[in-house]
C-alpha cells in the first residue's frame, strides 16, 4: 500500500488492517456464494436415491443408485464444509484484525464480528439442520450398506473376514463417514484457531527476511 506523506506509523498500520478486513469481507462472501451452487447438489442426490435407488431399486441396476449414493452425498457435503471452514477461518482472523482496529481508535468502531459471532453462527436452528443433514446421510448410508449384504451374503474368505463388494462398501462407508466427523471437528475450532494463531503471530517479532 502506498504511504501518505506525513502519514504515522500507527495510521499506516491502521490502514493496513481496514484494508485487510476489506478483503477478508469480500473473500468470505465470495466462498459462500460458491457454497451456495452445491447445496443443490446435496438435494437431488437424495431424492433420487429414494426415488430411482429406493423405490425402483429392483429394476435392472438401479439399486447401484442407493449403493453410491452416501458416496456423492458425502463429497457434497464434504466440499460445502471445507468451504464453511475457510469462511471459518477468515472469521477468526477478522475478529482479531477488528479488537485491534477498536483498541487502536479507543472505540467499538467495527462490530460485525461481535454481533456475528462463532456461538450466533452456530445456533440452535443451524445446529437442528446439521442433525438433520447427519440423519440422511446416516439414512443412505445404511441402506447402502443394508443393500449390498443382502446381494453379497457370501464370497472369497481373507482369514474370519469375508471379502466381496459389500466388505469394501462397508469400509467405504467407514472411511467417508470418519472424514465428514473430521471435517466437522475441524470446521468447528478453525475460527478459534485462526483467531489464537492470528494473535501469536501479532505479538511475535518479525524476523528478518
Amino acid at each position: 500500500m502506498d504511504a501518505t506523506v506525513g502519514e504515522s506509523l500507527d495510521d499506516q498500520h491502521l490502514r493496513i488492517m481496514l484494508a485487510e478486513v476489506a478483503d477478508l469481507t469480500k473473500a468470505m462472501r465470495e466462498f459462500l456464494m460458491t457454497a451456495d451452487r452445491f447445496v443443490n447438489f446435496s438435494g437431488i442426490i437424495a431424492v433420487g436415491a429414494l426415488t430411482i435407488g429406493g423405490i425402483n431399486h429392483n429394476h435392472g441396476k438401479n439399486w447401484l443408485v442407493l449403493v453410491f449414493a452416501p458416496y456423492g452425498l458425502a463429497m457434497t457435503f464434504g466440499y460445502l464444509i471445507q468451504v464453511y471452514t475457510e469462511v471459518e477461518k477468515r472469521a477468526g482472523y477478522k475478529k482479531f484484525l477488528e479488537s485491534k482496529i477498536n483498541h487502536t481508535m479507543g472505540r467499538q468502531a467495527l462490530l460485525e464480528s461481535q454481533i456475528n459471532s462463532h456461538e450466533d453462527r452456530n445456533r440452535r436452528s443451524v445446529f437442528l439442520m446439521q442433525l438433520i443433514n447427519g440423519f440422511g446421510f446416516v439414512t443412505l448410508a445404511f441402506l447402502s450398506g443394508l443393500e449390498t449384504f443382502h446381494r453379497y451374503a457370501s464370497g472369497k474368505h481373507w482369514g474370519n473376514i469375508v471379502v466381496n463388494f459389500s466388505t469394501f462398501n462397508i469400509l467405504g462407508l467407514g472411511l467417508i463417514t470418519y472424514m465428514l466427523i473430521q471435517a466437522g471437528l475441524e470446521n468447528w475450532r478453525a475460527s478459534d484457531r485462526a483467531y489464537k494463531r492470528a494473535r501469536s503471530l501479532y505479538t511475535s517479532p518479525v524476523s528478518p527476511p
